[in-house]
């Protein structure tokens, strides 16, 4: 998954991340909303109030993680599959399907990613994208 920076130039190195599952619309914490699409062979990224359009400056995902993207707790996180899934319609890659699959809303993470067969790294990557795509949301064990 890719990630751009914030086409606001205010939010300096604040990331726009993947908030749709169809891979088009991305978000960064201020609420600013672009629709990614193709002109003339390029990428772009067009506001969606403003309709103004900008060159993508892509951002690898590992420096992706800000204050938006916390750190997990394997041993204390909880991921929990948001409500109204329909999984006929989903386009997941083979690891986020092994990692969905396992999640059974009381498993903290170290269980899932274990039962899923994923490195540490590779779990932490493939929850924030699923959590990105709003198909999973991340509690904490004992109801924070």
């Amino acid at each position: 998954m890719t990630h751009y920076r914030c086409p606001d130039e205010s939010h300096g190195e604040t990331v726009v991340v993947l908030k749709a599952n169809n891979d088009r619309v991305y978000e960064c914490p201020r609420m600013h909303k672009y629709w990614k699409r193709e002109e003339e062979g390029r990428v772009i990224l067009a506001d969606l109030i403003s309709g103004n359009r900008y060159d993508p400056v892509e951002v690898p995902v590992e420096s992706a993680e800000g204050p938006e993207r916390p750190r997990l707790n394997f041993m204390v996180d909880v991921p929990r599959l948001t409500g109204g899934l329909d999984f006929n319609s989903l386009s997941l890659s083979p690891t986020q399907w092994k990692m969905i699959s396992r999640i059974d809303g009381s498993s903290n993470m170290e269980e899932v990613r274990l039962l899923s067969g994923l490195t540490p790294p590779e779990a932490e990557k493939t929850i924030y994208e699923l959590v990105n795509a709003g198909l999973v949301e991340m509690k904490r064990r004992g109801g924070r």
